[in-house]
């Protein structure tokens, strides 16, 4: 059927102008609405279509998905119809390119990178909230106008969820209905591991399609790619891709780790939200404008901002990580200081780490001899807890879990670390400084803090809204050798920052008292 057939036998207020391609499970025209004189996108479902139920319903789940959203990365849908007995979208026109003509065979530039993956991210995480998962996002379905504006298309295959040809491997598969889990539905070589068994998916599955874009953006190559669909899948549910290293000469290393963490097999293990991936690209991106992600290295505040995420953070993970960056910085000016001779002179800063991947949350050792923090200088995937000489020398790993260790603290005579882990659901940890068992002292503690005469540790529980004094955090003691935590005050609502005075008896801390509801006017 071509134009000049839909002209009058389908639309009485759409003028066909000219066939656009396939789109989806659909064929595109350039249109002009005549009613309200714009140009629109029109998708047709063919002829076939039309007598498979199931492309049908995909068909009017792609309107209803789109429709739902508004956000300027995601196409506007203005319409949707029946019109000569064929089924039809009217859509937001997009004049530009998709993201698969612009990758090429070589991929993008950096810069170009970075500033479609935001938008990409930020669309993403607006269908997330809404409680919408795409499946199946590829260059394909994002179009880039020419002024840079990306429009992610073609929801079909999109899901609800609670918010919070055959041989030819773009071809998409649709096996029983969409909703029905151990179906396939997706692009074979953008799908997830869990997508392309059949499972049930979440807003993860995404973030691992995001991965395999943003990969291929980069390299101009798909991280997984076989002779038939099945390799392919095989591919994607047990290979590694190669490291972007080896495609791309200079590439960053922390783009690489954060495309890595999307690419991880087991859903628990990716980053878990795209807004918080979204600010991640959006510091790369600040980063590539002014200049200090070049050879292969951004700079250290960069670093901290692919920290995993394990758990749903209220606030973004961005201004503490930086935080926790400078604390770095800052504990290695001081311990210098410390330890230098005493002689007339400028400060000089001394790098204490050099971990191609991430370090942070650092602690000092009371003597002043010993660093201990948290890096993924493993190469395992998860952050650990390293010891390290400040005078230099390799560090001592001090955890091996698979779950991530962070906020190390020293005991008053350096002996032991305490910190918290992710194992398990989460808690507190004790272990020797220099290497030994570690044993759990307290489940959900969070920011260990031994007492100046190391009988007590301090630690909190709850929930922190780092831009107001508002939340729900508890501040609890509990004996430094193990025993009944026991709660600080508990008639604050919220306690924060809590510290130690020096005589170990008293704490200091910001704190809001619970208000209780007074009954007794009329």
């Amino acid at each position: 059927m071509d134009s000049q057939d839909l002209v009058g036998q389908i639309f009485s207020y759409y003028r066909v102008l000219e066939r656009l391609g396939r789109g989806g499970m659909g064929v595109v025209y350039r249109a002009a609405d005549m009613r309200l004189d714009r140009i629109v996108a029109v998708k047709v479902l063919p002829l076939a279509g039309m007598l498979d139920p199931e492309r049908r319903r995909r068909f009017a789940q792609e309107a209803k998905a789109a429709s739902a959203l508004n956000h300027p990365n995601i196409v506007i849908i203005y319409d949707i119809g029946m019109d000569g007995g064929l089924d039809y979208i009217a859509m937001e026109y997009v004049a530009g390119q998709t993201l698969h003509q612009l990758i090429g065979r070589t991929g993008l530039p950096l810069r170009d990178t970075l500033r479609y993956a935001v938008q990409i991210a930020d669309a993403l995480a607006a269908a997330h909230a809404a409680g919408i998962v795409h499946r199946d996002l590829k260059p394909g379905n994002i179009m880039v106008t020419e002024k840079g504006l990306v429009k992610v298309l073609d929801f079909g295959l999109a899901k609800w969820v609670e918010p919070q040809e055959p041989s030819d491997l773009t071809a998409s598969l649709a096996v029983g209905p969409q909703t029905e889990q151990g179906t396939m539905v997706g692009t074979v070589a953008y799908m997830s591991p869990e997508q392309a068994e059949g499972k049930k998916v979440d807003s993860r599955s995404d973030i691992f399609s995001f991965g395999v874009v943003l990969y291929e953006m980069v390299t101009g190559r798909r991280p997984f790619q076989g002779e038939t669909t099945m390799s392919t899948i095989s591919a994607i549910l047990v290979k590694e891709p190669s490291p972007l290293s080896e495609l791309v000469g200079d590439v960053s290393r922390d783009l690489e780790r954060l495309i890595f963490r999307c690419l991880r097999k087991e859903p628990e293990r990716r980053v878990q939200h795209m807004d918080d991936l979204k600010v991640a690209l959006e510091e790369l991106k600040d980063e590539s404008v002014t200049g200090r992600l070049i050879s292969g290295v951004a700079s250290a505040p960069s670093g901290a901002v692919f920290a995993p995420v394990a758990a749903r953070r209220r606030s973004k993970l961005l201004p503490a990580l930086l935080v926790a960056a400078a604390l770095l910085i800052v504990v290695g000016a001081a311990a210098w200081l410390w330890l230098r001779p005493r002689t007339a002179g400028p400060a000089v800063l001394t790098r204490l780490t050099s971990d191609s991947g991430l370090s942070w949350s650092p602690a000092l050792s009371p003597d002043g001899k010993l660093l201990a923090y948290a890096s993924d200088r493993s190469g395992e995937g998860n952050l650990d807890i390293w010891v390290q000489q400040i005078g230099g020398g390799e560090p001592i790993r001090l955890t091996r879990d698979e779950a991530d260790e962070t906020e190390p603290a020293f005991s008053p005579d350096g002996t032991k670390v305490a910190f918290r882990s992710e194992r398990e659901g989460g808690g507190l940890y004790l272990a020797p400084a220099l290497g030994g068992e570690a044993r759990l002292l307290a489940p959900e503690g969070h920011r260990p803090r031994f007492s100046p005469g190391g009988d007590w540790i301090l630690y909190w529980v709850g929930i922190v809204d780092p831009g107001s004094i508002a939340g729900s955090t508890k501040a609890y003691v509990i004996p430094a050798n193990g025993g009944e935590p026991r709660q600080f005050h508990p008639e604050f609502a919220n306690i924060r920052h809590a510290i130690w005075m020096p005589d170990g008896k008293h704490l200091l801390f910001l704190g809001t008292r619970a208000v209780k509801p007074d009954f007794s006017a009329s």
